[in-house]
């Protein structure tokens, strides 16, 4: 249903509402539909005409993402704090798809988790609409990474509350679960089910274990020790091939050096021999 939208979609001048069609019906999606079925807000700041046109202050943003204060945007994803990298998280899964990576965040990410840490109001409606706007957005593939077609499932979920449209979905199955006796089921064997070869009953599978809040916070702990083991590798290579570099760029000089001072002693050589040279002696006629 989602590509239908994205093949006949059309957007206004200003980009606040969605026009297409699907299933042979036309559809419209506004930024008041985003704010009624997502509960999104949709007064205040376009973030991404806000990191386009305006000089953000970059100490400010990263003293609340990682307690130091660069004035340049820091895209490291391990050197953020704990809260600011669970949201930075959230976002990139949910309102704001492929903003970096587990390794990188791009300005837009750090500024909007910075916005949602100091408690200031953006358009968080404004985001899905640029984000859709810019899948019909023509590149070159050697100049820009294009887009994931995301955010299917909101535009979906919109529809179906606004207009009551469901995909027409093949008849499913009822899934079989991997037990001894779904695998006996699908290689027909005539072992009676619930028992195994030999007669006896199989033990009822045991509940999972519900996690607690210490589990929860061990695996937040390993999350963020694995990224900035990740990070760290990374800065590693980059500090690797900096001082490769360096050392190309003096090796490289001092070659340049030995070739001048190579070419000085041919030069001074051939003036010495143009200089000193006697001119030879005229032909004698030994019959004089």
């Amino acid at each position: 249903m989602f590509l239908q939208f994205l093949s006949n979609l059309r957007v206004t001048p200003e980009c606040t509402r969605l026009t297409s069609f699907v299933m042979q019906q036309k559809v419209i999606i506004d930024k008041e539909d985003l704010g009624t079925f997502l509960h999104l807000r949709t007064e205040g700041d376009r973030l991404h005409t806000l990191i386009q046109e305006s000089d953000i202050s970059w100490s400010l943003v990263n003293d609340i993402l990682r307690g130091n204060k660069d004035k340049v945007h820091q895209p490291r994803v391990y050197t953020l704090l704990q809260n600011a990298r669970i949201i930075q998280h959230v976002l990139r899964s949910s309102i704001i798809p492929k903003a970096g990576d587990r390794v990188n965040i791009t300005p837009l990410l750090s500024l909007v988790t910075h916005l949602i840490m100091s408690n200031n109001p953006f358009d968080e409606a404004q985001l899905i609409l640029d984000y859709i706007h810019s899948l019909s957005n023509i590149r070159h593939p050697q100049t820009k990474r294009k887009k994931n077609i995301a955010l299917g499932h909101l535009v979906c979920y919109i529809l179906e509350k606004k207009y009551n449209l469901i995909y027409p979905e093949p008849p499913t199955e009822e899934p079989i679960f991997f037990t001894n006796a779904s695998f006996r089921s699908l290689v027909h064997d005539p072992t009676v089910e619930g028992e195994d070869s030999e007669g006896e009953k199989e033990a009822p599978p045991e509940p999972a274990p519900i996690p607690n809040q210490n589990t929860f916070q061990d695996m937040i702990q390993r999350f963020d020790t694995m990224e900035t083991n990740f990070g760290q590798r990374f800065d590693k290579i980059d500090l690797h091939m900096k001082t490769q570099e360096d050392r190309h760029n003096i090796d490289m000089a001092w070659i340049c050096g030995q070739t001048d001072y190579i070419n000085q002693n041919v030069a001074m050589i051939n003036s010495y021999f143009t200089a000193f040279n006697p001119q030879p002696p005229p032909d004698q006629d030994p019959g004089a």
